[in-house]
């Protein structure tokens, strides 16, 4: 077995390497038009001063960018390091796999299609808070599957917070984390205590968000008067009337929900047509090669996903409440924001769901005396 585990470490190396530096011959590094103001930013963290709308969202991210701007006055070099954590990651997340699946062939598979699909590689040649996130994630789960001790559970709560400072929807992966203590602890004990303490943490939640996220609402507000499946292009909308004035003093949350209850069946219309969106990642904007790549390793993987469900939900429970938890939380977001242009929002979902498309190709390969 230990053979058979240096040779996937080997295999997935490689083909880590091959495949990125394919993408940087072909594509370069990235510089896009968010970046300009992380890096502006970051010069702004040096002189001293501090944006409070990325005071913490961002700050992971922007505190990258200062460093590599304060040691090689230049932000170029953070990509050198985010394709380093992403390799590191990468590797780490199938050894981790090895651990919670016990089948090093099933986690070499969910590892080698996380490196094949290219929409979620491409991060790790741009400017972008993308590259840092997907390795949180695969870094999360790598967590995941150390003994159940305290320093887990630990690990898995730093991971989730350094998520929360990269991306906004970081914070979709602490609550998920949030839900899996609470079955943990409550697989244990059945107090009054305990339902008390968990009802009050996510009550605190609730408010800290509705306080603190009316940026995103403004956001919300304007694709929604606009229509749009995916924010900034026009050539895909739902005809909707332009949503009523909402206090102003009221919570993002609240206010997003009385813009709901206002049209309740176009913003029904609308949300499913995002959900389709997010998880085709296909674009009548992108080209018909891209198109046809997505499609012949995406739908299949879906496929094979819904196999791997069926036949391992009750051996791997928690691994299964974690992903319903954590894709559909970020399903439920852009579901109430909007489908974005290039993939950012489904890439880091997308390896979660590919532990579950190995488990459904072992599964196959197994019923038809594959590999055997």
């Amino acid at each position: 077995m230990k053979h058979l585990k240096r040779k996937h470490l080997f295999i997935l190396s490689s083909s880590w390497l091959i495949v990125n530096l394919l993408l940087y011959f072909f594509m370069g590094v990235k510089y896009a038009i968010d970046t300009t103001r992380f890096d502006n930013e970051a010069s702004a963290w040096l002189a001293g001063t501090f944006e409070t709308s990325y005071h913490f969202w961002y700050s992971g991210y922007i505190a990258i960018l200062a460093i590599c701007r304060l040691l090689f006055s230049s932000i170029y070099p953070s990509v050198l390091l985010q394709c380093i954590v992403s390799l590191t990651a990468t590797l780490l997340f199938y050894t981790g796999l090895c651990r919670i699946l016990k089948n090093e062939r099933t986690a070499f598979i969910a590892a080698g299609l996380t490196i094949l699909y290219l929409p979620i590689q491409q991060w790790n040649i741009c400017l972008l808070t993308e590259s840092f996130f997907i390795s949180s994630i695969l870094l999360f789960i790598w967590a995941y599957s150390i003994e159940d001790t305290r320093t887990k559970w630990t690990i898995l709560y730093i991971m989730s917070i350094i998520a929360t400072t990269l991306r906004p929807n970081g914070g979709v992966l602490l609550l998920a984390l949030f839900i899996l203590t609470a079955r943990k602890i409550l697989t244990k004990k059945n107090s009054l205590y305990i339902y008390t303490t968990g009802l009050l943490v996510l009550i605190g939640i609730l408010f800290l968000l509705n306080q603190s996220t009316d940026v995103f609402y403004k956001f919300l507000a304007d694709s929604f008067a606009k229509g749009e499946i995916i924010c900034g292009y026009n050539g895909w909308t739902i005809p909707i009337e332009t949503p009523a004035s909402v206090s102003t003093s009221a919570g993002s949350i609240v206010k997003t929900f009385n813009l709901f209850i206002e049209q309740p069946l176009k913003s029904m219309q609308l949300g499913c047509c995002r959900f389709v969106a997010l998880w085709t990642d296909v674009r009548m904007y992108y080209s018909s090669l891209h198109n046809i790549f997505i499609s012949l390793l995406l739908f299949p993987a879906y496929l094979f996903a819904g196999i791997g469900v069926g036949y391992y939900r009750k051996i791997y429970p928690g691994l299964l409440l974690f992903t319903l938890v954590y894709t559909g939380l970020n399903s439920v977001l852009i579901m109430i924001t909007y489908a974005d242009w290039d993939g950012r929002f489904l890439a880091p979902l997308l390896p979660v769901m590919f532990i579950w498309s190995a488990l459904g190709i072992q599964k196959m390969c197994l019923r038809f005396q594959i590999f055997q």
